[in-house]
C-alpha cells in the first residue's frame, strides 16, 4: 500500500491589517494591550507583523513601534533607558495570538521582524519586550541576536524581560543563571551583564551572562 504524505505546511508571516490584529488582541492578557484605546494607538503609529497558522488564519502577532512614539509602553522605555539611548529607535512588543507562545510560530515572525527593525532603526537603538509569563521564549531571541538586559515593569505591575540587539559582550567567562532564578539574574543585570546565550539542563532553562 503506498501512502501519501502532504507536503509540510509553511508558515506565511506579513504585514497584517489592524482589524485582524485587533482579533489576535481581543483574548490576550497581556497589560501592554490594555486597555483597547491605547491599542488602536499602536496601531496607528507602528507597524503591525503576523504569521499565518497552518489553517491559513493569522496565529501571532506584534507591533513594531518608534521609541519616540506616543504611546505608555514607549513612554515607560524612555523613562528606564533615557532619551539619549532610545531617540530614533524601535522595538517590538510581545507576541499576541493563540499561538503567541509558541516558539516554533514565532521563529520566522520573530525573524522577520527583527530584520524590518534593523532596517528602520539604522544602527540605532532596538529592543523588544517578552512578560515574564512568556519565559520560554528567551531562548528564541536570543538566538535572533537580543540580549536580556532588564527584568521589569513597564506601564503596569506585570513584569517584562527588556531585551536588546546588538551587545557585545566582553571576553570573559560568563556566569550561569537558571532562568527560573529572576532575583539574583536582576541583580546582575543591574550591575551591567547582559544574558546573551542559553542552554537547557535537567533543571530547566540556564543563561549565560556577561558584562557588556
Amino acid at each position: 500500500m503506498i501512502q501519501v504524505c502532504e507536503p509540510p505546511r509553511t508558515r506565511q508571516v506579513r504585514r497584517l491589517s489592524a482589524e485582524e490584529f485587533c482579533r489576535l488582541a481581543q483574548s490576550e492578557v497581556s497589560s501592554v494591550y490594555r486597555p483597547r484605546s491605547e491599542v488602536l494607538r499602536m496601531l496607528t503609529v507602528g507597524e503591525v507583523w503576523g504569521v499565518y497558522s497552518t489553517h491559513g488564519v493569522p496565529g501571532a502577532g506584534c507591533i513594531l513601534l518608534p521609541m519616540d512614539a506616543d504611546v505608555a509602553a514607549a513612554a515607560a522605555l524612555r523613562r528606564f533607558l533615557g532619551w539619549n539611548r532610545t531617540s530614533g529607535g524601535y522595538f517590538l512588543t510581545p507576541a499576541a495570538g493563540p499561538d503567541g507562545h509558541a516558539a516554533e510560530t514565532l521563529a520566522p515572525l520573530l525573524a522577520a521582524a527583527a530584520a524590518r527593525q534593523e532596517f528602520l532603526a539604522r544602527q540605532r537603538a532596538r529592543w523588544a519586550v517578552v512578560e515574564c509569563a512568556a519565559e520560554e521564549l528567551i531562548p528564541l531571541y536570543l538566538r535572533q541576536g537580543f540580549a536580556l538586559r532588564a527584568i521589569r515593569p513597564l506601564d503596569s505591575l506585570a513584569p517584562c524581560f527588556l531585551l536588546q540587539a546588538g551587545c557585545l559582550a566582553q571576553n570573559v567567562p560568563p556566569v550561569w543563571l537558571p532562568l527560573a532564578d529572576r532575583v539574583h539574574i536582576a541583580i546582575l543585570l543591574a550591575r551591567g551583564y547582559a544574558a546573551l546565550e542559553s542552554r537547557e539542563s535537567p533543571q530547566g532553562t540556564v543563561l549565560a551572562l556577561y558584562p557588556v
